[in-house]
């Protein structure tokens, strides 16, 4: 029992101190990427200003680094993208005033051990700014980008479509509508139980049927054969749809 003892007891303390450098690592990069979310949200909703301030990326180290004082080290930040156009690669969808900001930093081990003493990671996050423009062109105040305004949004087939719709039109009420994940579309609806898209974050894109389906699914669920997307209309204009001669589509903005 010495011998084995002598032999399993050391790769047993070495299994469990690895296991403990692996949860504190996790934990440190989730705490990374709150305070990385938590800030681009921020920024997302001052957007309305056209040019970024100088002192952000000063702000958004201090606070990376006061919050994890001894963890991490050699933090990075790259160029923060700053309302940018981005068109996807998996479904063509343009988009437009997009933030992206990503960090690249080191995890420092608290016990050092033979085989690492620091994890080399990054976290990146990328959103939409949240800004509006009125019918002068002028970027909307924030109190009035919170006023519904239907009267200007249209639903469009983004993988096939050509026309844009109204939200009555019978071509688009049966069809999955995209929308973000959040706490209360979970609650209204059930996770699909065939591409199981509950272990998706809060803020990511789904697809569910409002007035033929109480689930919501992924966009690769075979069950989601094509989908529509809501946008402004003026949006619509600009990227070449026409309004549907069913339903009219929208009446141009003035």
């Amino acid at each position: 029992m010495s011998v084995e003892s002598a032999i399993f007891l050391p790769l047993f303390i070495v299994g469990v101190l690895t296991l403990g450098y692996l949860i504190r690592s996790v934990f440190v990069a989730e705490n990374i990427f709150h305070s990385l979310a938590d800030e681009t949200r921020k920024l997302s909703a001052e957007a309305t200003v056209p040019v970024l301030s100088l002192g952000y990326k000063n702000d958004l180290l201090a606070r990376l680094e006061d919050e994890n004082k001894g963890e991490i080290s050699a933090v990075k930040i790259s160029p923060i993208l700053y309302r940018i156009p981005y068109a996807s690669p998996v479904t063509g969808r343009s988009y437009t005033d997009l933030i992206g900001v990503s960090v690249d930093y080191r995890v420092d081990l608290a016990i050092p051990h033979i085989f690492r003493e620091t994890i080399e990671t990054s976290e990146t996050i990328l959103s939409r700014a949240f800004v509006g423009v009125n019918r002068s062109g002028a970027t909307k105040p924030f109190s009035e980008m919170m006023q519904a305004d239907d009267a200007s949004q249209v639903w469009v087939f983004p993988r096939s479509g050509e026309r844009y719709h109204k939200a009555s039109c019978g071509y688009i009420a049966n069809e999955a509508k995209e929308t973000v994940l959040t706490g209360t579309l979970r609650k209204n609806f059930k996770a699909c139980e065939l591409c199981r898209p509950q272990e998706s974050r809060n803020g990511a894109l789904v697809y569910c049927f409002p007035n033929t389906g109480r689930a919501y699914h992924l966009q690769d669920c075979y069950i989601v054969a094509r989908y529509v997307v809501e946008m402004d209309a003026a949006d619509a204009r600009r990227q070449g749809y026409s309004a549907c001669s069913k339903c009219g589509g929208q009446a141009e903005i003035k």
